[in-house]
């Protein structure tokens, strides 16, 4: 029988987390279940809940690192962006159809979930803090204007990125190569983005 792996402290939530995100990226949620984490990580599944109290907890980290994720390269594409609303969604669009179960997680977390775990409220209101930056950006308004406005074009984008990344997952949308069906998806965000703009007097 193998030995169990020993860990420093911290070390196990840290891991844990770790093979969560590649247990779903590879089989989706399903194949997520504590005792499947637990032998994936070489512990006793009863070691994980010194550190998740249950899978909904392990499902909000891996969705907060998720979003963690996602700013980070959104912001890394932005550096020298002409238009960076419209670069984040590029970004966004390259991101949640290279990963589609944890996109799926990301989306489909409650306000319940993140307003019970600190750290996927934390990274949620991050990524929309800045998705609104860069969408008084593109209306030209400065911090505290058009509130509205900037909060209406950013989640129109991310209604129509979110739908059609969702349909491709599904394969609901007509059979596309990986590249078509990225630039596919990205034209249709482009388009609600610029009919946004126009809709507000930008252009």
């Amino acid at each position: 029988m193998a030995k169990a792996r020993k860990y420093h402290h911290g070390d196990v939530r840290e891991t844990a987390t770790r093979a969560a995100l590649e247990m779903i990226e590879q089989d989706g949620l399903d194949a997520l279940t504590m005792r499947a984490l637990a032998k994936a990580v070489g512990v006793d599944h009863r070691a994980l809940y010194r550190h998740y109290p249950d899978r909904d907890a392990v499902l909000a980290e891996v969705a907060a690192e998720g979003y963690r994720q996602l700013l980070s390269l959104q912001l890394a594409g932005c550096v020298d962006a002409s238009n960076p609303l419209q670069t984040a969604f590029e970004v966004y669009v390259c991101f949640a159809l290279d990963h589609p179960h944890l996109h799926a997680l990301m989306l489909t977390r409650s306000r319940q979930a993140m307003d019970a775990h600190a750290a996927l409220g934390a990274a949620v209101k991050a990524e929309l803090d800045q998705l609104m930056i860069w969408s008084r950006l593109a209306l030209g308004a400065g911090p505290g204007e058009r509130e509205t406005d900037a909060r209406d074009l950013a989640f129109a984008a991310l209604a129509a990125a979110y739908g059609l990344v969702t349909l491709a997952s599904t394969a609901s949308l007509m059979s596309r190569s990986p590249e078509d069906l990225r630039a596919f998806v990205t034209d249709q965000v482009n388009g609600v983005l610029t009919g946004q703009l126009l809709r507000f007097g930008r252009s």
